[in-house]
């Protein structure tokens, strides 16, 4: 049984990694952005796609000062954070994407997935279960 727990915390550890390959294909519907928003979120998935996280991370927070109602800016600050290691910076974002976007599924279970690492186990059930 020890094993089986192993082999899960193994294949958890590897979903911030994809939801970070999944976040760069996804374009969401931008009707409308602020120019600036737009020219900082394209520029911090360019360096976080290079592996700059310390610039990709200053464009993301430059994308939530400018529209703080954006859910992929929140989102993506989030995933490079993650990719740092800097889960609890992580998660008042994720929390912020959701409450923008309930229905966020790559959001959900990245935040079920932190929550889990964490040890609140019927908190990561809840956005798991969702």
């Amino acid at each position: 049984m020890v094993s089986m727990d192993i082999a899960a915390r193994k294949v958890l550890s590897y979903v911030p990694f994809i939801l970070v390959l999944i976040d760069l294909r996804y374009e969401g519907v931008q009707c409308g952005k602020n120019s600036d928003v737009e020219s900082h979120l394209e520029m911090g998935k360019k360096l976080l796609a290079a592996g700059q996280l310390a610039d990709a991370l200053s464009h993301f927070h430059a994308a939530v000062d400018g529209d703080p109602n954006d859910y992929m800016a929140y989102f993506r600050r989030a995933t490079v954070f993650l990719a740092m290691g800097k889960s609890k910076s992580a998660l008042p974002d994720l929390n912020k994407v959701l409450e923008l976007k309930p229905d966020f599924t790559s959001a959900r279970l990245q935040r079920g997935n932190l929550l889990l690492k964490q040890g609140k186990l019927s908190d990561a059930e809840e956005d798991f279960k969702k």
